[in-house]
């Protein structure tokens, strides 16, 4: 995931909006066809969806020790039980994201 921000960071920079002429931009301004930049930003955009989802993933600490010592409880199941439903939310979250308002 950190290599995800760094490489937009980096990318960032390197990025040289084209003088405008009205309300278009040439074509030829741009580094490479834009079929294949729209696909870039859509791979980038699923990886970071998929990150996000992810994180549901990371529990406290203690919570982990808890559950590796006792595998069958109730409290390891309910552990296990918030963390698919924080992954559920965390979908439906990215479903429902909207890139511009």
């Amino acid at each position: 995931m950190n290599e995800d921000i760094e490489a937009v960071l980096r990318d960032a920079k390197n990025v040289r909006l084209p003088h405008q002429r009205g309300s278009f931009n040439p074509l030829s301004s741009l580094p490479e066809p834009k079929a294949k930049i729209k696909q870039a930003i859509k791979e980038r955009i699923r990886l970071l969806a998929g990150a996000y989802i992810s994180l549901a993933g990371f529990v406290d600490d203690d919570d982990i020790r808890f559950a590796e010592a006792n595998q069958k409880s109730v409290k390891t199941k309910a552990i296990y039980q918030k963390i698919l439903e924080e992954m559920e939310t965390a979908i439906e979250e990215i479903r429902q994201f909207k890139i511009i308002d």
